[in-house]
């Protein structure tokens, strides 16, 4: 990122945040001011992205879970209830076909089998 004088900032940044409580457009602002109105856009953009990455934290690779085993609690009546991570319950008869079931699983958003 450019760096840009601390003046210039200084001068742009009551402008951009009149221009945001105006509740006018640009243009009509900008002649109202007699500010440049690509001068304006430019600097917009620029204290835009200022305030976009002195408030963002520098991204890091989260590091990829791996598939964790869940308890699971056979009931009586012969029912599996698998318990996806994202809280949706599935309660599936113990003779289910194993691919079968991987494959809803996976189709509903949870790890793979």
């Amino acid at each position: 990122m450019a760096k840009h004088a601390p003046r210039r900032i200084e001068r742009w940044r009551p402008i951009i945040a009149d221009w945001r409580t105006s509740g006018l457009s640009v243009t009509a602002f900008c002649h109202s001011r007699n500010v440049n109105k690509a001068g304006f856009h430019r600097w917009r953009n620029i204290l835009d992205e200022l305030d976009r990455s002195s408030t963002t934290p520098p991204t890091r690779a989260e590091p990829k879970s791996s598939p964790s085993f869940v308890p699971v609690r056979v009931i009586s009546d012969c029912v599996v209830e698998v318990i996806l991570p994202s809280g949706l319950q599935l309660r599936v008869p113990l003779s289910a076909d194993a691919q079968q079931l991987a494959r809803l699983v996976l189709a509903l958003g949870g790890p793979p089998c």
